[in-house]
């Protein structure tokens, strides 16, 4: 199974830069070799998650059509998921692949957009599948028939989207809105602690470079750094649980309260400032740069006793 996301899409990304990265038109073109490298694994279906998690980046439409074409030409399921679609708070263009014409509309499978996601609606799991393909609505409502959607649950959310002027005009907008905001703040006090950050488009997080800090280039010393932050009450996702080709990047949330996310950078910044005092980690110049000036400390700490090791769990947390 192929996944649009890390390996190819972080697979050059340097200095915080989206036009750093690789061309995302090029991994394609990695996927063409390897397809064929690997003619010994049957490869069955092309996952696509647009906007990206945890990049925050949205695909173009020529490249939608690119990844639909692979498929095609391989007879691949399209597994596609736009959590993000009602998320996107800069002037980026998002465009749907439900929109694209697909010639192989049988393997295509579209996961409308949660309610967990896009309404703020945490602990609310429920979506809905698009299909044309029979086998797969057959298998699925299998598999239903043991986790079905509660009545009332279903009732609830049919009278919200059933309110379309209510969410068109007042809801979505002032919820992109603050979102931006939030990002901007969060986006502002990572500049000011010299931590580059990936310029993002969508979603409810931002994509930041704490490669400098650590005393090694591991994800042995990623999840030193990350126990750092949980110690001092500072949850925020390391690379690794999402598969990052590297060590040293991590998923900050920021779909929070301004006085939160503020709290949250002052508390990053005492932690890196210990943290720089108790090992000297360099970066491209051998020096290691931290402005704190600007930003007061909040010395609230409480470390925790019970400490395990497990990529596996913080990923579970972090989709």
């Amino acid at each position: 199974m192929f996944m649009v996301e890390f390996d190819g899409d972080c697979l050059l990304i340097r200095g915080g830069d989206k036009e750093d990265s690789l061309p995302l038109s090029h991994i394609l073109g990695v996927f063409d070799y390897q397809f064929f490298f690997f003619q010994g694994i049957r490869v069955r279906a092309l996952i696509l998650i647009n906007p990206h998690n945890p990049l925050g980046d949205i695909y173009p439409a020529h490249l939608l059509k690119e990844c639909l074409d692979f498929a095609h030409r391989h007879k691949l399921h399209v597994i596609v998921d736009e959590i993000y679609m009602l998320s996107v708070y800069d002037d980026s263009t998002f465009t749907s692949v439900l929109s694209l014409n697909f010639k192989s509309e049988l393997y295509l499978n579209f996961f409308c957009p949660p309610f967990v996601k896009d309404f703020v609606m945490c602990g609310m799991r429920v979506a809905a599948l698009h299909t044309r393909n029979e086998e797969v609505r057959l298998a699925l409502n299998q598999l239903a028939s043991f986790h079905s959607c509660p009545g009332p649950v279903q009732y609830i959310l049919s009278q919200l989207i059933a309110d379309r002027e209510w969410i068109n005009k007042t809801f979505l907008p002032t919820n992109r809105r603050r979102l931006r905001e939030a990002c901007h703040i969060l986006v502002d006090g990572l500049t000011s602690l010299g931590i580059p950050v990936l310029r993002s488009s969508a979603g409810l997080f931002v994509w930041a470079d704490f490669r400098k800090f650590l005393v090694t280039q591991t994800f042995e010393a990623e999840m030193e750094l990350w126990w750092k932050f949980i110690a001092e009450k500072l949850y925020i996702s390391p690379g690794g649980a999402f598969y990052c080709c590297e060590p040293g990047w991590f998923r900050l949330v920021f779909s929070d309260s301004a006085d939160k996310i503020h709290l949250g950078i002052q508390r990053l910044a005492m932690i890196l400032q210990a943290y720089v005092s108790e090992a000297t980690p360099l970066d491209d110049q051998g020096k290691v740069t931290l402005a704190l000036d600007s930003v007061s400390t909040d010395s609230d700490s409480d470390s925790s006793d019970e400490r395990t090791n497990s990529l596996e769990e913080i990923s579970e947390e972090s989709q």
